[in-house]
């Protein structure tokens, strides 16, 4: 297991470093920040999770980031991925990034007016009816979830894919489109 989680952070580190050294990549980032993260193979809570802690910041029109990517480091993503492997196990990677234009990428379109009334036992679950809604809609985890935000809360697009290398490199082509 040991080994796993080293290979993670290694694959991690290395399309973080592809992801900030792309020279439009800051396009991407939302006012909330950026965040990646890779889950081990068999994943079960988010302490199985790598990501950014911190996130990924714009700063004078470049991707930014503090500190290296750690296990435990973001509730957020994690939840997404976790919720991506109960539906499809090879999905272990996933970043968020400003919204992109649906049409333009085929990507699921997530409205979260649709979400149950919230409770304060469900606080926080957005994340997971998102990619459950998702995959209920297209049976399938789809490579990009559009939400369109809310009230308080930034829209944004997701990126799910295999590893964090395959979503990197979606990431840069969508630099275009923004």
């Amino acid at each position: 297991m040991d080994n796993e989680r080293e290979h993670i952070l290694f694959a991690l580190s290395r399309a973080l470093q592809e992801f900030t050294s792309a020279s439009t990549s800051s396009r991407l980032i939302p006012e909330v920040g950026t965040n990646i993260g890779y889950a081990i193979s068999n994943a079960a809570s988010i302490e199985d999770v790598a990501a950014v802690p911190g996130r990924i910041r714009r700063a004078f029109g470049r991707a930014i980031y503090c500190l290296p990517p750690a296990f435990g480091a973001s509730d957020h993503i994690a939840r997404v991925i976790l919720t991506a492997m109960k539906y499809d196990p090879k999905v272990r990677s996933a970043m968020n990034v400003k919204i992109v234009d649906p049409a333009t990428i085929g990507a699921y379109v997530f409205d979260r007016s649709l979400e149950p009334t919230r409770s304060a036992s469900k606080e926080g679950r957005t994340m997971n009816f998102m990619v459950e809604s998702a995959y209920r809609s297209t049976g399938s985890v789809p490579r990009f979830i559009v939400d369109l935000g809310a009230f308080g809360k930034e829209p944004g697009t997701f990126i799910l894919g295999e590893d964090p290398e395959s979503v990197v490199k979606d990431a840069i082509k969508l630099t275009e489109m923004v």
